[in-house]
Parts: structure tokens; sequence; C-alpha cells
């Protein structure tokens, strides 16, 4: 760490009493209790606190490593009355460490003002289960032992219903038109596992006789149809996936366009018009009779790794993996695509692993947004809903052309205490029709960093993500705006939405070392819009180049802002602040106090058409950043640079090795 460090380097926007609790009584504050959470390489901390009725008290944070120093973290950030919580980054797999936290108050402190307590990391490490091995091949025999690969099993529902802790179902390649749900735990010593042994492991939800071949009954005007004799949601062709209609009406206009669309009718007809008119016996057509791919309920320690699944959705809410109210499973390099409403949804439970996984979609991004909006195809690639536990980690994926990326909240606080815990890293989104990130619901501690994201409407959407915190850190958003919802549709595009139509305020937002930067006609690098209720977000040393503005102050949230690059390629605008254009950063900072040290101009990136976002040598971004305690604190140079890349050995990698440790500083 540098011996030297820019001045001011701690101060930070602090929330202060609003002027009506001001009038209060001032009461002393206590600790009253201080819980702490980790995952793979980062950590949470909850403090609860009794008094302090004009709410002016501070929390400080430390870490350390056992028996080494304290080092100063990131202060924690009230989001109620009586809780603090903050967040600890760049921490290693499976090691021990110790938090303190320091709590201050001008009224007082009533008792200790420090507390510490341990915080443990998650090994990042797999137990291989060792008991025995199932097999599953087209052609076995689920009357047979499958305990032997000559001797398989015909079906991946018979080997889930034999499953017991231990197991390893390792299923030959082939298509297996089924629905399977696992109702069997393992343990953490001894999970159950489905890996498929070889690559073209598919789970197809698709039904097999349409799939082969059928004939269609002509009704005109390009319209086919066939009684399929299920009742189906979702509907692929080679060309991509179907528009799902309403009515017959709308489904000879087809106003979605290309590849078509389908209508299910009375009768148990279902009706298709492909967008060149032809019958549909000359295309493949892949019709969801299973709503479900892989379905988890309730179950703990179970691992999904290796298999493909695609076309489910024979209802509303035709899913991939499933997992509902589980408990430590992942779902690991799976390829995930063509499915009704999201790839992987969780519902409640946790904490799960969802890693190295392929996700897309077809044909949405390129549908008008007044009919995709609402409709069946405004899906997610990964989604977590209800009241999801603590310590979820989506990491690694690589997803495109869903609607939204990932929905990364759900709609209720853990069991226990307020955070969540979710940690979103080194994943790679692109062509969204609306969110690539989309952590909106009950987030409190979620942090997403070192994420890619290129061609979406919006990159991080938080309307409302309460009661916060939520942090972005080390982010490159590319070419945002550049969508048809946002250049053919008229919808305002930007690097952040903070605007919701929900009375629950955005919590607090952190945005550090983000890398915003846009080339599609007329965006701006940030548009914060009403309607919406939102406390306040602290920026440092983010790039946010835009080709409109650079920032577009709609709604009233309370910003604390500094150390920032703000750029935009449009002649005459720079920042338009509740409908005052402010024409340079001069003005910026004298009507508003904002950005007294940031910077205006190109960020000069070496290429960054070709995905790379590191400044040049003689940049301005390089050493112009504000150290940020917890944050970057493993700089080199004589300051950070403003942006995600750091230039030098620490981050020479450009956050791109998968290895978190070699560019984050955590070793």
């Amino acid at each position: 760490m540098p011996s030297s460090r820019p001045v001011a380097a701690t101060k930070m926007f602090l929330p202060l009493a609003l002027a009506s609790g001001l009038a209060l009584a001032q009461t002393s504050v206590s600790l009253v209790d201080l819980q702490t959470y980790g995952t793979f390489h980062a950590g949470g901390v909850e403090v609860t606190i009794a008094g302090d009725s004009d709410e002016d008290a501070t929390v400080a944070l430390e870490v350390r490593s056992p028996g080494g120093a304290w080092q100063p973290a990131h202060p924690l950030s009230r989001v109620a009355a009586d809780r603090f919580l903050g967040s600890l980054f760049w921490l290693a797999p499976g090691t021990h460490y110790e938090v303190r936290v320091t709590l201050a108050d001008p009224d007082g402190v009533a008792g200790g003002a420090t507390q510490s307590a341990p915080l443990v990391t998650r090994p990042d490490t797999l137990t291989e289960p060792s008991v025995r091995t199932l097999y599953v091949a087209i052609g076995g025999d689920d009357n047979g032992p499958g305990t032997t690969p000559g001797a398989p099993l015909g079906s991946i529902q018979e080997a889930a219903d034999r499953a017991q802790p231990g197991d390893l179902i390792s299923i030959a390649p082939g298509t297996y038109h089924e629905s399977v749900t696992v109702t069997a735990s393992g343990t953490e010593d001894q999970p159950i596992v489905f890996r498929g042994s070889a690559p073209g492991v598919v789970l197809d939800g698709a039904d097999e006789t349409i799939a082969g071949g059928v004939n269609w009954t002509p009704e005109g005007d390009g319209v086919f149809s066939v009684v399929p004799g299920f009742t189906t949601g979702h509907i692929v062709t080679e060309a991509g996936r179907l528009f799902r209609y309403d009515n017959l009406a709308d489904l000879q206009a087809l106003p979605t366009g290309p590849p078509g669309g389908f209508w299910s009718g009375s009768g148990g007809r279902v009706y298709v018009k492909l967008a060149g008119g032809d019958s549909p016996e000359l295309h493949s057509i892949f019709m969801a009779r299973y709503e479900n791919g892989l379905y988890l309920d309730g179950v703990q320690h179970v691992r999904i790794e290796e298999v493909e699944l695609r076309h489910y959705g024979a209802g509303d809410f035709g899913k991939g993996v499933y997992l509902r109210f589980a408990a430590h499973c992942a779902v690991r390099r799976t390829n995930i695509h063509e499915v009704g409403s999201a790839g992987i949804w969780i519902k409640g439970g946790g904490p799960h692993l969802i890693e190295e996984n392929t996700l897309w979609d077809s044909s949405i991004v390129d549908w008008p947004w007044d009919w995709t909006k609402g409709s069946s195809s405004e899906n997610n690639a990964i989604t977590l809903t209800d009241d999801v536990q603590r310590g979820n980690v989506i990491r690694r994926n690589r997803i495109w052309g869903t609607f939204n990326g990932i929905g990364a909240c759900g709609s209720d606080p853990p069991a226990t205490g307020l955070a969540v815990e979710t940690d979103l890293y080194d994943n790679d989104l692109s062509a969204h029709t609306d969110d690539a990130f989309e952590p909106e619901g009950h987030c409190a501690n979620v942090r997403l960093w070192s994420n890619r994201v290129q061609d979406v409407h919006m990159a991080f959407a938080v309307a409302p993500a309460a009661p916060g915190p939520t942090y972005l850190l080390r982010n490159i958003a590319y070419n945002f705006g550049n969508t048809r919802s946002s250049q053919i549709d008229g919808y305002s595009a930007s690097a952040l939405k903070i605007n919701s139509g929900f009375p629950v305020p955005v919590g607090p937002l952190y945005l550090y070392h983000n890398t915003w930067l846009t080339e599609a006609p007329d965006t701006d690098a940030l548009i914060l819009l009403n309607p919406g209720n939102n406390t306040y977000i602290v920026a440092r040393n983010n790039v946010f180049a835009g080709t409109r503005h650079a920032l577009d102050k709609v709604n009233p949230v309370t910003l604390d802002w500094n150390y920032d690059n703000l750029y935009t390629s449009h002649p005459s605008r720079f920042v338009r602040w509740q409908g005052t254009q402010l024409p340079d950063l001069a003005s910026l900072v004298a009507a508003t106090g904002q950005e007294a040290a940031g910077l205006e101009g190109p960020p000069d990136l070496v290429d960054p058409a070709t995905g790379v976002f590191e400044p040049r040598a003689n940049s301005p971004l390089v050493d112009a950043g504000l150290w940020v305690a917890g944050i970057n604190d493993h700089y080199s140079g004589a300051a950070p640079e403003i942006g995600a890349i750091e230039v030098g050995p620490i981050f020479a990698d450009g956050f791109e090795s998968g290895n978190t440790l070699g560019w984050s500083g955590g070793g």
C-alpha cells in the first residue's frame, strides 16, 4: 500500500437527520449487536443500535487478518433508525478475519463504543460426492440398477427419484425430453450432483412429436394451426423465439415482426404465423410441453453441472432451473437458452452458487418495447424472488438476448437481520431490451463488481433497491442505449436507473471506479429520472461519458460526487441539473458544489470498441483518483486511477482472468 495518499481521502457523505428530527430530544447511542457474514471474496457487517433519536450517529469499520494490523474499511451506512450495514471487499476465500466497529455520536455513547467479531469467508472449493454413481443414458432401463455405465437408467427423473446423499448422477450425451423434479437432499460432505458426462447432454422441454414434424392446417393469411394435445406458452423455431399473442387478430397483423408469433386459441388449438408466411411444416418447431427443466423443491446441497436446458415454458413461468426455497445448491457450467420466463429462478432460499453458465434468448431484443414490456417476453436470464436468504453468489456467467439480465434481489428480508449479502461479479451481459442488472426489491449489502455490460438499454437499475446499501465497483458499461428500445422506440437510456413508481426509497448507493461510456447516438451517460424516492448516491473515481449529457439530473436525489471524469461528445451540452443547463465543469461546481476535484474531457482509453478500457499512459485518468478506505487500498502510483481499470502490476490482467485475488488486492 502506498505510504502517501490524496488529501481528504476519507471524507464521505453521511446523511444527517431530517430537519423535523432535529427538534426531537437528542439522546446518546449504544451498541446492541454486531453480526458478520462472509461470502467468497466479500463480507457483510450489520450493527444494531439503541437511542440516537436525532439519527446523527456514525459507525466506522476496520478489518484485520488474525494477528495483523487493523485496516480502515468503508464506513457503515444507516439503513434504519436502529440499523447500520456495510461491506468488506477483496477478501480471500476460506479465511478467518476479525472486524471491529466504532460507534460515535455528538450526544455521547452509552457503554462501550467499540465491539469486534470474527468473520469467516467461504472456501472456494466444492465437495465431490463419493458414495456411488448412477448412470443415465438414452435407451437405458429405468427398471435396471443404473450403477454401471453398461446398464444405465433411461431417464434423469428416475435417477433423481433414487438419489441419496453422496450420489453422482452421470448423464450421457443425448436429448432428454423430460421435466425433472428433485426432492432428495445431499449434505455438506456428500452432495448430490447431476452432471453431464460429456458435451451434448440436453434437457429439452419441447414436444418430440411436433419437433419431428406434423401436419398443420392452413387458416388463411399465413396462419396455420394444430391441436397438440397439451397446453403451451412458448414456441421456438430454428429462426428464433416466436412472440406469444393474446388473440388471432394480433397474430394475423404480426406487429412484432420476425420470426413470427403464435396464439393458443379455444379448443386446444394453437395458431402460428411465421414472418415469411410459409407453413410450419417447412421449419423446425419446438413447442414447449414442460414448464420447468430441473425443479429443486426445498432441497439442500444439490448441484447441476455441464448440461444444456432449452425450450421450457408450457405455462406462464417456464424455467430452465428452478430453485424453490432450496439451500446450498449450485448451478455451474450449464447452457440455458430460449426458455419462457427465466433461465435460472431462485425463489427464496440460499445461499446458492450460480457460476460459469451461458444463458441466452433470441428475437426479443429486436421486438418493439410497447409489445414486449408486460408480455410473456419480459423475461430474465437469472432472477431472485421472495425472501431470498443471505449469501447468494452469481459470478462468471455470460448472458445475452433476454429482456432483462439478472434480477438480483427478492421482495422480502431474509429470516434473520436485514442484509442479503448477495455478490455479483465477473459476469458478461449484452443485448438486453431493458436492464442488464436489476437489483430491485429488498437489496441490502448487494455488491456488484467487475461486471461487463454492452449494448443494453439500462446497465444498472436500482428502482427501487431498499433499504441498501448497494455497491457498484469497477464495472464497465459500454454502448448502453444501443438497442431498439433506446434508438427506435424512443425510451431514455442510461448506465444507471433510479426512477420507479414505488414509494419505497432507493437506499444508499455507492459508485466507485466504474467506467460507463456510450457512443450510442443522443444518449446520456446518466439520466436520473422521476418518479421515485431516493436517499443519496455517493460517486468517486468513475468515468461517466455519453453523447448527450454526462449527467441529466431530474430526480432531486442527494448526490455526493467528486473525483469523477464527466464527458460528453455533444458540442453544446455537459450537465443538465434539474432543468438548468450547466455547460462545463466549472459551472457545475459553482452551481452545485459537486465534482470540485472532478475532470472534464475525453477519458482517453486504449480502445473501448475492442474491449480495452485501460487508460492510455498519458490519460488524465492516471493518478487522478481519490483513495477510499476498503475500496482501492492497493492502487499503484501516486493515486488511484479514475475508472474501472487500474494501471499497474495488480490490475494488469484487465479484470478478465477470473482469479479475483490476482486483481483485487485480496492477496
